[in-house]
């Protein structure tokens, strides 16, 4: 198996992983966990795989692409770390070894934050690097491309209608102390929105990237 299918399946893993943790209290704490462990080594992985990432920030220069992703590297290293942290406070009642590092209170309000501010950074995240979404479509016509072209921006219009609808304004920033789910709610629709949600992070990344290359011509 090569390395850009192993990236492609770690990336797939966390997607998938990331969906299950935003439908939370369809599925249990425990579920909840162990999807959240399965994630956090998957990430660990992924950052594995690009380890020479790092490294290549003291070379070349620092035009307006590289400020874009290094920004967007920092913005997900500072998620992370407080989604790790507040994951620590919060998993302390069931594993009572793990050291005390603040109230619920505290862990509840930055879990929630760190959740919500990470499915928008890692869809932006996910944005920038569009050249991948763009290869899969080389081999197409040009009336299949703006076909899915339209239909993507379609989804991203739509994802900023779920983002607004659902009050994600107030998680984000705390606005909100709690999450309200409506258990009634059909698992598919739930899912749906945030997939639209994704779409639209992912679309703002694609055009934040191209303005950055926009720049980075102009000043050649």
């Amino acid at each position: 198996m090569n390395g850009a299918r192993v990236r492609r399946l770690t990336d797939a893993g966390m997607t998938v992983c990331l969906f299950f943790l935003m439908g939370f209290p369809f599925f249990g704490m425990t579920a909840h966990m162990a999807a959240g462990l399965a994630f956090f080594l998957l990430l660990a992985f992924h950052h594995w795989l690009n380890r020479q990432w790092a490294p290549s920030l003291r070379r070349g220069r620092w035009n307006a692409v590289r400020r874009l992703q290094a920004g967007s590297n920092l913005c997900l290293l500072a998620v992370i770390l407080a989604l790790l942290w507040s994951s620590l406070i919060l998993a302390r009642p069931t594993l009572d070894f793990l050291p005390r590092l603040g109230s619920m209170t505290l862990g509840r309000e930055m879990h929630m934050a760190a959740a919500y501010w990470g499915f928008l950074v890692m869809s932006f995240h996910v944005g920038l690097h569009g050249d991948m979404f763009a290869s899969m479509t080389r081999k197409a016509g040009p009336r299949l491309k703006k076909a899915l072209s339209l239909g993507a921006a379609l989804l991203a219009l739509y994802g900023a209608w779920a983002f607004w609808s659902r009050g994600w304004i107030g998680y984000l920033f705390l606005q909100s102390e709690f999450v309200f789910f409506d258990f009634k709610e059909s698992r598919f629709l739930f899912y749906f929105d945030h997939a639209a949600i994704m779409a639209l992070g992912i679309w703002l990344g694609w055009q934040a990237m191209a303005r950055a290359r926009q720049m980075q011509r102009r000043k050649r």
